[in-house]
């Protein structure tokens, strides 16, 4: 099967725990492909959809600085997070001859990407988030196209934004702005071709509830969330929603208590961790599914298929 996309995944320092369990998610999404660019040697786990280039985190940093013709220079590899919206002009010859680049983060578990990104939708669409308020940085999708590869030069100071040593949320909210601008933010003739523009004009931003303990609820209203979350052979599913599958489980909020400075939850809202992430051998996890949830990761409970 043809691969449509390319999602682009610098990443440096150590791999987590779960790294080879991610690996075993995307390989079964086999037409999208993922590519690190990353300084840690490649996991265990082999995908034919997943490829590494190997680079320090001062040479990308280079190859930024000679590409976008900033000045780049951080110390913390969580500044890249604000690099996003400019990964298709920096990697602009990876991506060629792909419908669609994007990015993504590592502490999710992905089901079936295509129940929700189907032929239909690609075709009808130029930017794609599972989420409606912002652009959603644990999974992000845009056409390949020159206007869409340079939709991050619309973002106001730009330069002197990602010249900031410090994280400035450029790729989720000042993102999200080039592509749902307020009618304020817009000059007459902006507005007069708003409907014209391939950025205001078909975008997709759809909450697709990916997101454990999320602070706007679950998608009937309630903070009555999933408390464990099952995947196998590409299908993931939950303890709530039956048979419903989603594109993917951002645990985030399960492996660490740094999101939590307002907790979602019922009652004291006391963060409950994962005691231990990754409680079995990954390959046996891999072959017979697994359960996410606040324990960390185990195998299937006997009933679950």
């Amino acid at each position: 099967m043809k691969e449509w996309l390319i999602t682009l995944m610098p990443y440096f320092g150590r791999w987590p725990e779960w790294m080879n369990l991610f690996i075993e998610s995307c390989r079964w999404n086999p037409d999208v492909r993922w590519r690190f660019y990353t300084d840690c040697s490649e996991p265990e786990n082999k995908a034919d959809n997943v490829d590494y280039v190997r680079v320090s985190f001062a040479d990308y940093k280079a190859l930024v600085r000679d590409r976008l013709r900033i000045d780049f220079d951080p110390s913390d590899p969580y500044k890249l997070c604000d690099l996003r919206p400019a990964y298709g002009d920096i990697h602009a010859d990876d991506i060629a001859g792909y419908r669609f680049f994007g990015w993504g983060d590592i502490d999710l578990f992905y089901g079936n990407i295509g129940s929700v990104y189907t032929r239909d939708v690609l075709a009808r669409n130029n930017v794609l988030s599972l989420r409606k308020d912002i652009f959603a940085g644990h999974f992000a999708i845009l056409r390949n196209t020159r206007v869409l590869r340079h939709a991050y030069r619309r973002i106001p100071n730009y330069r002197q934004a990602l010249a900031d040593p410090q994280y400035r949320e450029l790729d989720e909210r000042a993102f999200y702005r080039v592509f749902r601008p307020g009618e304020q933010d817009l000059s007459f003739l902006q507005r007069a071709v708003k409907r014209f523009d391939p950025c205001t004009n078909g975008g997709l931003f759809v909450h697709r509830y990916t997101t454990v303990l999320s602070p706007s609820g679950w998608y009937d209203g309630s903070l009555n969330y999933p408390q464990r979350w099952f995947w196998k052979d590409g299908r993931l599913t939950n303890d709530r929603d039956g048979n419903r599958q989603f594109p993917y489980l951002h645990f985030m909020r399960w492996k660490t208590d740094k999101y939590m400075r307002d907790p979602p939850v019922p009652g004291e809202g006391a963060w409950v961790g994962m005691k231990n992430i990754l409680q079995a051998d990954w390959r046996k996890l891999a072959a017979d599914g697994f359960c996410i949830s606040s324990e960390g990761i185990t195998p299937l409970p006997p009933a679950q298929p």
